[in-house]
């Protein structure tokens, strides 16, 4: 049993997994939390050169490091990267689910579908998911996985989450998530409402019912 809760970064995800979590444990079952993101392996060598000639660049706001990736600005960077990050990917993901034990239900905070948001936010590519490297990274999700995407706005985000506050590209970050819930038919579930409301539905589709 695998479960994936996916979003652009203040949606809530991870209070939401951590809330699934909490409730597996509780019914005595073992969970396995998988975190990856954008793992930089055999792509260091281009994030250097992509910080050299300006195409990556941070900058700190009321002490909260900020950082942007401009790729799409070079057409040989947006080709290359998204295909050094898959080879990445499947390296990490290899060595992570080594660690994985038989009767675990795996709770992905972190995964592929995050990635390849990433990759489309910072090339621009917004059709990436069509191409065969998109779909490379979708199929590194496990079959029978039950994938969920918190939607909450603009600006309650910016309210919410601090870090977010001055984070340039978390429209496109947004319009992202919303182009693969369509696209690749993901259920997504309305988080500007009250917690509890929102956790039930979750629990309910997840089919996860709690302790009477």
């Amino acid at each position: 049993m695998t479960f994936y809760i996916t979003g652009s970064d203040g949606s809530g995800k991870t209070t939401i997994l951590n809330d699934v979590e909490k409730e597996l444990i509780a019914q005595s079952k073992k969970t396995k939390h998988v975190w990856i993101r954008s793992p930089k392996i055999t792509s260091k060598p281009l994030m250097a050169y992509c910080r050299l000639v300006g195409l990556t660049t941070y900058k700190i706001i009321d002490g909260i490091k900020y950082g942007k990736h401009e790729f799409y600005k070079s057409s040989f960077v947006s080709w290359l990267f998204p295909i050094l990050q898959l080879l990445d990917f499947k390296i990490k993901w290899y060595f992570e689910k080594r660690k994985i034990k038989s009767d675990e239900i795996l709770l992905f905070d972190r995964f592929s579908l995050d990635t390849l948001a990433d990759l489309m936010v910072d090339t621009k590519r917004l059709d990436l998911h069509k191409t065969n490297i998109g779909k490379a990274f979708i199929d590194l999700i496990p079959k029978n996985t039950k994938i969920l995407i918190p939607i909450v706005d603009e600006n309650t985000i910016r309210a919410r989450k601090k870090d977010t506050l001055h984070d340039e590209h978390l429209a496109d970050k947004i319009k992202v998530y919303s182009i693969l819930i369509k696209d690749l038919k993901i259920k997504s579930i309305d988080n500007n409402r009250d917690y509890t409301e929102v956790k039930k539905d979750v629990f309910n589709y997840l089919e996860i019912y709690e302790r009477s």
